[in-house]
C-alpha cells in the first residue's frame, strides 16, 4: 500500500461536479502522474465546494486489506479544510474477481464512504475508470452513468498545469526514474574523493572558514543551475556533498523554496545531486528535495525523495521528520518553520 499527497498551492484549482469524463480525466495532472490500479481522493472546499485542496492516492487493496488501506488513507485528508471528498477508483486488483455487474471494488467504495461521512465529509457520486487514457471506459456507482474517457493530456486541467510549467508523468515508476543514481563507477569514485576529503576535514578547525566555503560553493552551483549548466566534475559534486553536510548550511538550504526567483534552481540542484551523489551524503539534498517538493504541493516526488534519503542514511533526522509528516498528510504551511534562517544572504542570488 502507497499513498500519495498533493497540496495544491493557492487554494488549489477548480473542477466540474457535473462532468464525471473530465473529472476523472483531471486526476493525472491534479497528481503529477497517470496512476493504476489506485484509489484517488479529491479533498474539495473553497466557495461552492469546487475547489480541488489535498489529492490523496493509494493502491488499490486486497479484499482483506480494504479497511486498512481506509485508516491509512482517511487522516491525509484530517488537516485541510475541506467539505467534500470524491471517491476516484482506477483499475481493478487482480485479486478481485470481475464483478457480475457495474464497476468492480464496490464493497471498497462503501467502506471508503462511511469512514468519510464519518468524519462529517459529504461524498457524492463514487466514480470509476478502467485506466485513465483517452477511450478508457468509465462508470459511477451509484446511478449507472458510464462512458468513455476524454485525452487527459487535453483537459483544461491539463492545460493549466502545462501553463505553469508543471510536467505529468506517464506513471510513478516514470517520476522514480527521476532519481535513479548515476551508474555505479562514478559514485564508486565520488564516494573514495569523499571519504579522503572527510579525513582531511577533521583535522580542520576553523569551522567558521569551512562554513563560510560552502556557503559559496552551494552560492555557485545554484547560478549554475539558473543558467542550465548541468554538468559536474566528480570534485565539484565532492565539494557540495561536504557544504551540505554542515548543518549550517543545510539548514538555510531549507528557506530556498521560499524564493520565488531562486526555488526552482534551488530544486534541480537538489535532484542533480540525488543521481550523482554516494551514500551516506546522498540523504542531504534527498531530503531537501523533499522539503522543496512538499512546500510546491508535489507529494509524489516529495515521498520518493524522502524514502531516497532514508535508504542513504536511515538516521537522517531530518528525512524521518519529513517522513513522519508527509505519512500524516501535515500541511506543507505547518512545517514552513523549517526554512526560517537568518543567514539567506550568504546564499543570496538575484533575481534575473
Amino acid at each position: 500500500m502507497t499513498t500519495t499527497t498533493k497540496i495544491l498551492p493557492g487554494g488549489g484549482v477548480g473542477v466540474s461536479l457535473s462532468d464525471p469524463a473530465q473529472l476523472i480525466a483531471a486526476v493525472p495532472p491534479l497528481l503529477g502522474f497517470r496512476p493504476a490500479d489506485s484509489i484517488v481522493l479529491l479533498g474539495l472546499g473553497g466557495p461552492g465546494g469546487s475547489r480541488v485542496g489535498p489529492v490523496v492516492r493509494g493502491g488499490l487493496p486486497t479484499a482483506e486489506h480494504e479497511n486498512e488501506a481506509v485508516q491509512t488513507l482517511l487522516p491525509l485528508l484530517l488537516d485541510h479544510h475541506v467539505g467534500t471528498v470524491v471517491i476516484v477508483l482506477i483499475g481493478r486488483n487482480p485479486a478481485h474477481p470481475p464483478p457480475s455487474s457495474g464497476p468492480p471494488h464496490r464493497q471498497l467504495v462503501d467502506r471508503l464512504r462511511e469512514a468519510l461521512a464519518g468524519v462529517g465529509w459529504q461524498v457524492p457520486y463514487p466514480l470509476w475508470a478502467q485506466e485513465i487514457r483517452k477511450g478508457a471506459r468509465w462508470a459511477a456507482y451509484d446511478d449507472g452513468q458510464c462512458g468513455v474517457l476524454p485525452d487527459d493530456t487535453s483537459t483544461v486541467t491539463a492545460t493549466a498545469f502545462t501553463a505553469a510549467g508543471q510536467v505529468t508523468f506517464g506513471s510513478r515508476e516514470e517520476l522514480a526514474r527521476l532519481l535513479v543514481p548515476d551508474d555505479a563507477p562514478a559514485l564508486a569514485r565520488r564516494a573514495k574523493l569523499l571519504t579522503a576529503a572527510t579525513d582531511v576535514l577533521s583535522s580542520f578547525t576553523d569551522d567558521e572558514l569551512l562554513v563560510r566555503e560552502g556557503f559559496e560553493v552551494v552560492r555557485v552551483a545554484l547560478n549554475r543551475m539558473r543558467r542550465r549548466e548541468l554538468s559536474f566534475s566528480d570534485n565539484q559534486v565532492v565539494g557540495l556533498a561536504l557544504a551540505l553536510s554542515q548543518t549550517p548550511i543545510r539548514d538555510t538550504c531549507l528557506a530556498l523554496p521560499l524564493v520565488e526567483h531562486t526555488c526552482l534552481d534551488a530544486e534541480r540542484l537538489w535532484l542533480e545531486l540525488v543521481r550523482r551523489t554516494p551514500a551516506p551524503e546522498r540523504a542531504e539534498p534527498a531530503a531537501l528535495l523533499c522539503y522543496s517538493a512538499y512546500q510546491r504541493g508535489e507529494g509524489a516526488l516529495a515521498g520518493l525523495a524522502v524514502d531516497n534519503a532514508r535508504e542513504a542514511n536511515p538516521g537522517h533526522t531530518l528525512a524521518a521528520l519529513l517522513s513522519t509528516c508527509l505519512s500524516r498528510g501535515v500541511h506543507p504551511d505547518r512545517i514552513r518553520g523549517l526554512g526560517k534562517t537568518d543567514h539567506l544572504d550568504a546564499l543570496w542570488v538575484p533575481a534575473p
